[in-house]
């Protein structure tokens, strides 16, 4: 006890203003036994320290080097083995990388280190590799209930096996990728370890778990990303091309042909901000100034180059084509026949788009042809879509018709058209079925600023819903009928949306914190563009609500498809009806 205080006294004299080394502790103890007289304590002791001093000599860690500041070193630390220093044993770099990366305090973190040494030093190593002495540390996290501790630092990749098999075959995950290739094997490795990181750090246990359960369906987890957009042509008209990712810039586009050359590049560029579609408004209306003056051929030949260069552009995530929808209409739109008109060079051309309607449509019937006659095997381009808006005017006006009837004409031999039904007046489409109400003003009288963005989708398994609703009454032991049944279920489609939303304002903090810094990786689309505002308003975004299993859930609730009595068909309309209410309902509080 005496020898003890005395030790305690000299680490407080001597260590005021810094944590002792093991050694130094060490030395201390040896001194105080041989003052204290107890010489065969202190002989033992120095025997001890001796074997221990041996085995660290011996014990060598091979590990990466680290001496980096920043990610750019982090990054250039995944290289081969030539990178990699051996390093004499300490077990303060234990202790200490507990105290950064886990967050655990001091004392605790020199007995974890300690444990971790005890055990290593009893298998006889003379090597050990850091990501060994990294298990035995989660380990000792996780046998003392530090499962937080262990999450903030363990690690988190794929396995050797799993490598090797992504290597050797193609994963079916992603249709849109048609060929395996190494841009496909690494986005598989990349979406495999971003996945985990955002189960395990951008969504809250409750939200993960309900994804891993198949509550819900987190679209796109893999990408840290917005999910799909609607952009505008006039934007990349008036302001040409000024991208962070390109080394130069391009002045408005002069020619169709250059401009459809800003457009393939701005989509190509845009792909890495966005997981999935990209939508254009307005396309043969807004080339329309451009087409002034070309014969029918001439624009053939530009929709060819439009069409084809937008169906090969096959360079972003994973070597899979851009996911591409251009919007066309059979007239122009009451909203922009008063639009002034932005025309070569970025200026306008003193008239509004109401004095292009020709040139739109002939535009239009042009692009038709291309879409009806595909690639030159006949092959109908997946990308890009062509989504067709129709209203009242269609079916109106006789030149709209006749297009109209051209497009029902493809649609029928290859299925080409998305018709979009306009009854919102200005709406925006991307991802083949996401249709996007325009309601700002400024938006409309100034099309550059057209644009939206789907945030994040998430969508609810209805199917689970009613499996729940249904084992909850036979739990119960109580006959109900079906009102009863489906104000259950709706309570449970409730409880589901609540964690949607939640899903959304996670996704969203992390996004902004992406997008709030030079540095960061969403900086293009998060600082302010040429128009004064930001590209991407994560305050007026859209975020998704889907669902999926309508028919199944009607189905085991009532024991009939949607289509086999009108009892089921009306519970589908209530089912959906409750859906838009309720996400109405969040939308406006939050």
């Amino acid at each position: 006890r005496k020898v003890t205080d005395h030790v305690v006294y000299r680490l407080e004299v001597n260590f005021e203003k810094k944590t002792p080394l093991v050694e130094e502790i060490q030395d201390i103890v040896e001194e105080q036994l041989i003052e204290a007289g107890l010489t065969k304590v202190a002989k033992a002791y120095i025997l001890y320290r001796y074997k221990r001093n041996e085995i660290r000599k011996k014990l060598h860690v091979r590990g990466k080097d680290k001496k980096y500041k920043d990610t750019t070193d982090m990054s250039l630390l995944v290289s081969t083995s030539a990178k990699e220093t051996v390093m004499p044993w300490d077990r303060n770099k234990i202790a200490i990388a507990l105290c950064k990366e886990a967050e655990i305090t001091p004392g605790i973190a020199r007995k974890i280190a300690k444990n971790v040494e005890e055990k290593i030093f009893s298998l006889n190593f003379n090597n050990i590799s850091t990501s060994l002495i990294r298990e035995f540390v989660d380990n000792e996290l996780f046998e003392r209930g530090y499962e937080k501790k262990w999450n903030k630092q363990k690690i988190i990749g794929m396995p050797t096996y799993d490598l090797k098999r992504l290597f050797l075959s193609k994963t079916k995950e992603n249709s849109n990728i048609a060929t395996n290739n190494p841009e496909a094997i690494n986005l598989a490795i990349a979406e495999n370890t971003i996945k985990q990181y955002m189960l395990q750090e951008v969504f809250s246990p409750e939200v993960a778990e309900a994804h891993l359960k198949g509550v819900v369906h987190i679209h796109d987890l893999g990408y840290p990303r917005i999910y799909c957009s609607g952009h505008s042509l006039e934007f990349i008209k008036k302001y040409g091309l000024h991208l962070d990712n390109l080394d130069t810039s391009s002045s408005p586009a002069k020619y169709a042909r250059t401009l459809t050359g800003h457009l393939n590049t701005f989509l190509s560029s845009m792909q890495a901000y966005y997981a999935g579609a990209l939508g254009i408004a307005y396309l043969n209306i807004f080339y329309a100034p451009y087409l002034v003056g070309m014969s029918y051929n001439e624009m053939k030949q530009e929709a060819q180059y439009l069409i084809f260069s937008g169906s090969q552009n096959a360079f972003s995530r994973g070597g899979q084509s851009l996911f591409l929808d251009f919007n066309v209409h059979l007239g122009i739109p009451e909203h922009l026949k008063k639009v002034p008109a932005i025309g070569p060079g970025g200026k306008y051309t003193g008239k509004t788009y109401q004095d292009y309607e020709y040139e739109s449509q002939q535009f239009l019937k042009a692009l038709m042809e291309v879409w009806e006659e595909g690639d030159s095997n006949g092959k109908v381009f997946a990308f890009p879509k062509m989504d067709l808006h129709i209203d009242e005017q269609s079916f109106r006006n006789e030149k709209e018709l006749e297009l109209l009837r051209y497009a029902c004409q493809i649609a029928s031999k290859n299925g080409t058209p998305y018709f979009i039904f306009d009854r919102d007046g200005v709406t925006l489409s991307a991802c083949c079925r996401l249709k996007n109400e325009i309601t700002d003003m400024d938006m409309i009288e100034k099309p550059e600023k057209l644009r939206f963005s789907g945030i994040q989708n998430v969508t609810v398994n209805l199917p689970q819903c009613a499996y729940r609703t249904i084992r909850e009454i036979n739990s119960d032991k109580q006959d109900k009928d079906n009102e009863e049944i489906f104000n259950l279920f709706y309570q449970k489609i409730e409880s589901v949306v609540k964690i949607v939303v939640k899903a959304h304002q996670e996704k969203k903090g992390f996004l902004r914190q992406m997008m709030d810094s030079p540095d960061g990786p969403l900086w293009q689309i998060g600082k302010i563009s040429p128009d004064g505002e930001p590209y991407v308003d994560l305050d007026k975004g859209t975020y998704l609500v889907g669902l999926i299993g309508l028919n199944e859930a009607i189905q085991y609730l009532t024991g009939n498809q949607l289509h086999e009595s009108d009892e089921s068909y009306l519970w589908g309309l209530k089912t959906v009806s409750f859906l838009h209410l309720k996400c109405n309902e969040f939308s406006n509080r939050y």
